[in-house]
């Protein structure tokens, strides 16, 4: 049941990544170029990152350590990483709100056997 879930997951992040390349960030809406990909960024590491290790992270504290860490790495080394990139607290509630949105699919909507 673990790798099901998280092949769900990664399937519906890149789908809704996709409709956001193509479509949505060519309705002019800022949400939809700068923060939607950050909503989806943390379940689709932990997705394929556990399918790949075959295991299901449910505990809210480790999610909560994973989301810290990826933000850490997206906002505040993207800086040196990546030239003209910009550290953005509004990226980090993204990051965390998408942490909240995968802990309820795998605690709630999708309980791990």
């Amino acid at each position: 049941m673990k790798n099901k879930t998280n092949i769900v997951i990664v399937i519906g992040t890149l789908a809704i990544y996709s409709l956001n390349q193509l479509v949505l960030k060519n309705l002019g809406i800022p949400f939809f170029n700068n923060y939607l990909n950050d909503l989806l960024a943390v379940a689709l590491i932990n997705s394929i990152s556990l399918y790949r290790s075959n295991t299901q992270v449910t505990s809210f504290k480790y999610l909560f350590v994973i989301t810290v860490g990826l933000s850490f790495l997206g906002e505040y080394l993207a800086i040196f990483l990546r030239p003209g990139s910009i550290s953005d607290w509004w990226d980090v509630l993204c990051y965390f709100i998408g942490m909240f949105v995968y802990y309820l699919i795998t605690n709630v909507i999708i309980k791990p056997i």
